[in-house]
């Protein structure tokens, strides 16, 4: 028996906050103390508050959505592009492992752009693209990732475009908060997960099993919505492209 693993980063905001509200409640109705977590929540609790104060905000300025999620579409792509780096080590092509080992140390430099704040990760975008474009341009090709950095370059210019348009700086702001309060959040929370976890190996399910079992069906019930949401991108995508055909 263990806690099951979800996305949280691909939950909208106001999914995110939900379930962090679902998991706050079964922790409650348990007791940190019966779960031996007792620390770790009470680090947790007053992340949940940022988090429920930033949501309030957002709130009150509801179109901030849209430009979360052109970064949420943004981030999607940037982790598809390493993914695609990342297979490509391991390809039974000699020269396609070595363009990818060369390509590597460019992503390691530029780090996990979805989490950087938003402006950071705009001008983090531009130069990585720019690089695979230019100096690794070859590479690029080699690996077959080209595609995946036209997308990233769409995306990331979407978001400037929506940001500069519809955008104030207060309501950017906002929205940054709302990216770095999850990000907290969602640190200690899988903290929480992995203790747990691993608590269960040392005692045994006894104390656990209700609890488990519970936030099981919770993470279940996101994982399919976040299943739904990927066919109808996706199929949305197929049909985009037929009417170009």
């Amino acid at each position: 028996m263990e806690i099951q693993s979800l996305n949280l980063n691909n939950l909208r905001n106001e999914e995110h906050f939900q379930f962090q509200s679902e998991f706050k409640a079964l922790v409650e109705t348990n007791t940190a103390a019966t779960l031996g977590i007792d620390a770790q929540f009470h680090d947790y609790v007053p992340q949940f508050k940022d988090e429920a104060d930033a949501l309030d905000v957002i709130r009150k300025s509801a179109s901030t959505e849209d430009l979360a999620e052109a970064d949420i579409i943004r981030d999607a792509t940037f982790r598809g592009l390493s993914d695609a780096v990342n297979a490509a080590s391991r390809h039974f092509n000699p020269e396609v492992k070595k363009a990818a080992a060369r390509l590597q140390p460019v992503f390691d430099h530029y780090g996990n752009l979805a989490r950087k704040p938003f402006d950071e990760e705009t001008a983090a975008i531009k130069s990585l693209t720019t690089d695979l474009q230019t100096t690794y341009a070859n590479d690029a090709t080699i690996i077959g990732i080209k595609d995946w950095v036209l997308e990233l370059i769409n995306n990331n210019n979407q978001f400037e475009t929506i940001k500069s348009k519809r955008y104030t700086e207060e309501a950017a702001k906002t929205q940054l908060r709302m990216k770095e309060v999850r990000t907290a959040i969602d640190s200690i929370y899988h903290t929480i997960v992995k203790r747990i976890n691993a608590l269960i190996i040392v005692n045994g399910e006894t104390h656990y099993t209700n609890f488990v079992k519970e936030l099981n069906l919770r993470i279940q019930n996101y994982n399919h919505l976040l299943a739904q949401r990927k066919g109808r991108n996706a199929k949305d995508d197929n049909e985009n492209i037929s009417e170009t055909e």
